[in-house]
């Protein structure tokens, strides 16, 4: 039976690379590195911080984003053929990313964009293998498809360097097929 946890841990090493980091409880460094993911949780933390938005990127990239899994929703439902043992189960579930970035920079605009093409990253990612590392059987082909959203404005920070933090949410639906 594929378990939630299951699903989690797959769900974010497929984003987050195969190491983890178990003192940082993250997967790092990531396959989308290059466009500013620093690392995936499988679990939400309490806080990150600041050097995690860009531990294991390149030094000189200042805007960095973590993500982290959420299991929205699950359901199963029981899909009976012939006898009282016939038949399969299907399991739709609602993930999110929850993607938090930050950025050392005084300019939002350029935080905005840089996250919006690390968003895109993220879908592209999915689309390149809808089972997520053979994680679920589909990722994103429900009628609801995939949606990004992004957090309220973002937060620009004083200081030395002046920072910006904004956040964004990519949300689908996911299919597995426990045993009957």
């Amino acid at each position: 039976m594929t378990t939630r946890r299951d699903i989690r841990t797959g769900v974010a090493s497929f984003f987050g690379g195969a190491t983890y980091d178990s003192a940082a409880r993250i997967y790092r460094p990531t396959p989308l590195a290059t466009s500013g993911l620093a690392g995936v949780r499988p679990y939400w933390t309490t806080r990150f911080e600041d050097h995690d938005f860009l531990a294991g990127l390149t030094a000189d990239r200042k805007m960095g984003a973590v993500m982290s899994v959420h299991i929205a929703n699950d359901s199963e439902r029981r899909i009976a053929l012939g006898g009282p043992t016939g038949g399969f189960k299907s399991r739709p579930l609602q993930l999110e990313l929850w993607v938090w970035h930050y950025a050392r920079t005084a300019v939002i605009e350029a935080a905005q964009a840089d996250l919006d093409d690390l968003l895109d990253a993220i879908v592209g990612r999915i689309h390149g293998d809808r089972t997520l590392g053979n994680t679920v059987l589909e990722a994103g082909e429900s009628p609801r498809g995939i949606t990004t959203a992004t957090g309220a404005v973002p937060q620009a920070e004083p200081g030395t360097p002046p920072t910006v933090r904004q956040e964004a949410v990519i949300s689908f639906d996911a299919t597995v097929y426990p045993q009957a």
